[in-house]
């Protein structure tokens, strides 16, 4: 089973990494973004066949959260300085939307539209500080529909989260608690592990990121 790793500290997240195998590999870092923000990250070789089942990932969590007494601008700084510690050759992020799981009605439709401008604006500033930090880095960096992520993993677009942790487990020998993952988070890194996948695919066939519609 691969280490899972929870840190809420990038120093501390340093000394836990994984030496780079040969001068020659690539990072590819996937990330499900997110004040619990899941992690996986692989080596890979140029134009190396790309085997799941066999691949040495790294999994795990960035806890970006803020103390009652921090500016909120900490957590788009503390990721900063997570990407800064790995130095990812390759980035990818799921593409994520709101959608509420309430019917849209003129009774509630305030509260939701509300509740969507702050989902919105915090995953945008997310997006935004992966994105920046690439291009400052030089760094080839771009997302997927989420739809394409749980295609990927189980074979179907509209695969809760038990399914994709499932779906993890039997892929990369993780043992995540595939029914109480709420407060541990296990639902982030499988998302994140199916991420590095797609990314490690498109690498290998010489392409950077789908295309693909949500669905």
């Amino acid at each position: 089973m691969p280490k899972y790793n929870v840190c809420s500290d990038p120093w501390v997240f340093r000394e836990s990494l994984v030496k780079v195998p040969e001068p020659k590999t690539n990072l590819v870092l996937g990330l499900d973004l997110g004040t619990n923000c899941g992690y996986s990250y692989a080596y890979v070789k140029d134009k190396e066949l790309i085997v799941p089942e066999k691949l040495n990932m790294h999994i795990g969590q960035w806890d970006l959260s803020a103390g009652p007494y921090d500016s909120g601008a900490l957590r788009f700084v503390r990721l900063r300085q997570f990407l800064s510690v790995l130095k990812p050759d390759l980035i990818a992020f799921e593409d994520v939307r709101y959608t509420p799981s309430e019917k849209l009605t003129k009774f509630n439709m305030h509260a939701i539209l509300a509740r969507a401008a702050t989902s919105c604006e915090f995953f945008g500033a997310l997006k935004a500080t992966v994105s920046s930090w690439a291009e400052e880095n030089g760094v080839a960096c771009g997302s997927f529909p989420i739809g394409t992520i749980k295609r990927r993993a189980t074979g179907k677009g509209n695969a809760n989260k038990s399914d994709m942790i499932k779906a993890c487990n039997e892929m990369f020998r993780t043992e995540f608690d595939s029914e109480n993952y709420e407060t541990a988070g296990y639902d982030n890194a499988a998302d994140s592990a199916f991420v590095c996948l797609l990314a490690l695919e498109n690498y290998a066939k010489g392409l950077t990121f789908s295309n693909s519609e949500d669905g």
